[in-house]
């Protein structure tokens, strides 16, 4: 009989934050729905609200299927194509 530890020793994660824009001005804005109620509306609100304020962005919005699990490779690839910076639902 073979017996398996469920023990695993975490590996250091070494991580740097994202480079920040200066400016939003001319910028593609993702907005990552995490799917949770009503974070669609919190979303088409403020990427409405940013349209108006902030001269040439457009704004791109889309939806994990999941808001427990991590973004699918085809949500993240299209955010990669489509913003140059996003904003995360997170949260309750």
């Amino acid at each position: 009989m073979l017996l398996y530890s469920p023990e695993a020793r975490a590996l250091p994660v070494s991580l740097a934050a994202a480079g920040r824009p200066q400016k939003l001005d001319g910028l593609r804005i993702g907005f990552l729905d995490n799917t949770k109620a009503p974070v669609d509306r919190i979303m088409a609100y403020l990427s409405a609200c940013l349209s108006e304020r902030i001269p040439g962005i457009t704004t791109f919005q889309i939806s994990k299927q999941h808001p427990s699990l991590p973004a699918e490779p085809e949500v993240l690839q299209a955010l990669a194509a489509n913003a140059d910076v996003v904003v995360n639902a997170l949260g309750d």
